[in-house]
C-alpha cells in the first residue's frame, strides 16, 4: 500500500518535471527534491533496493560527470565546466534524485538507455518543433513513467 503510493506520487512528481522541461526549459528545485524524497520512500519500502544502492549510483554519476569534465577539457585545452554549457544543474540533480530506485546493475542500462531514448525523442520532436537544446530531465522523466507502468501494470521488469 506505501509503496504503491509512493510510486503514484512519484509519477506525480515526473510528470511535472516532463510539463515544466517542456514548457519553461527548466524544472523547480522543489520537484526533485520530492522526487528524491519518494524515491526513498521507495527504496526504504521495497525488499530489494538498500541504501547503498543510492551511494553506489551516486558514485557512478559522480564517474559520469569526471569524464564529461575531462572529455571537454581536452578537447579545448582548458578546464571546463560542462554545467549550463552542455548539461543542465537540473539534469543532474534529476540524476541524483532517481538514485534511489535502482540497484547499480540496473541503474546503468536504464541511464544508458534513457539517454538514448531521450536523443531519439527530441530528433522526433524536432520534425515537429524548433528546439535549441534537449530536455533531458523531462525526457528521462517519461522514460522513468514508462518503466514503472510497464513494471507495476505488466509485471516486466526492464530497467527498475
Amino acid at each position: 500500500m506505501l509503496l504503491n503510493l509512493g510510486y503514484i506520487l512519484l509519477i506525480i512528481a515526473l510528470l511535472l518535471v516532463l510539463y515544466f522541461d517542456m514548457k519553461k526549459r527548466m524544472i523547480h528545485i522543489i520537484l526533485p527534491i520530492l522526487i528524491f524524497c519518494f524515491s526513498m520512500l521507495i527504496n526504504y519500502v521495497s525488499t530489494n533496493l538498500k541504501l547503498i544502492d543510492t551511494i553506489y549510483n551516486i558514485g557512478f554519476l559522480l564517474i559520469n560527470i569526471l569524464g564529461v569534465i575531462l572529455y571537454f577539457s581536452l578537447k579545448t585545452k582548458a578546464l571546463i565546466n560542462p554545467i549550463d554549457r552542455f548539461i543542465g544543474l537540473g539534469d543532474i540533480v534529476f540524476f541524483i534524485a532517481i538514485t534511489p530506485l535502482f540497484k547499480l546493475e540496473t541503474f546503468i542500462p536504464f541511464f544508458i538507455i534513457g539517454l538514448l531514448f531521450s536523443l531519439l525523442l527530441y530528433v522526433i520532436v524536432l520534425l515537429f518543433k524548433k528546439m535549441k537544446t534537449i530536455p533531458l530531465a523531462g525526457y528521462l522523466s517519461l522514460y522513468l513513467v514508462i518503466n514503472i507502468l510497464i513494471k507495476n501494470v505488466f509485471n516486466i521488469n526492464m530497467s527498475i
